[in-house]
């Protein structure tokens, strides 16, 4: 079992943009805070698998249908998302308020609330499966993850191995190109490198048939 997720996002209290209608001048604040990851399925931004979006955690259609007091543009409603989470997610909502994000396990929970990680893990090949009733119902009502399973494991693994080389050109550069631990990082570095554009390649070729 693996954590789903690499870090928790936060939103910071105040975004550089003051939009009066265009939310998505809050885009480029939002990548930022969420780490170039969708908050949802945490697909990393920087494969040309999607386009990311900004999302709206209390459904903008919903907010204008009740006439609830949020604005479209307030920052701390909205979600750095990929598409594919954007456009499942809709406008299911448990509740006809927009302060009560869950009820009877049916619903949401804010990604940046660190209890949010709690309702999902990955398998050893990226998989995302549920730990609880809600989260059950957020991965296959909301997010239908069931339905993505192959290009989210194919996402995760290419981005576990770009990690990997960042992670290997940081530790590289600690130590001289003479020494033995440089020539061992370096090696594993290779290894890494040379399963980098196969892995993209799969990613692309799952994608181009979709």
């Amino acid at each position: 079992m693996n954590a789903f997720r690499g870090s928790l996002p936060a939103r910071r209290p105040t975004p550089t943009r003051k939009p009066k209608k265009k939310w998505a001048l809050h885009k480029a604040d939002l990548k930022v805070d969420f780490k170039d990851h969708c908050a949802y399925c945490d697909s990393f931004d920087g494969f040309r698998h999607t386009f990311f979006e900004v999302d709206h955690f209390v459904p903008k259609d919903l907010i204008l249908k009740n006439g609830w007091s949020i604005s479209l543009v307030e920052y701390s409603n909205l979600v750095y998302s990929c598409k594919f989470c954007n456009n499942n997610k809709l406008n299911n909502w448990p509740s006809n308020s927009p302060t009560i994000f869950n009820r009877r396990n049916k619903g949401f929970v804010d990604p940046c609330d660190r209890n949010f990680d709690s309702h999902f893990y990955r398998l050893k090949d990226g998989k995302i499966m549920w730990n609880t009733r809600l989260g059950k119902w957020m991965y296959f009502n909301a997010f239908k993850f069931d339905e993505r399973a192959p290009g989210i494991k194919l996402l995760w693994n290419l981005n576990r191995i770009r990690k990997s080389i960042l992670s290997l050109e940081k530790q590289k550069k600690k130590y001289k190109t003479t020494s033995t631990k440089y020539k061992s990082i370096d090696k594993k570095l290779t290894e890494f490198k040379k399963d980098y554009f196969p892995a993209h390649q799969e990613l692309i070729n799952y994608y181009n048939t979709i």
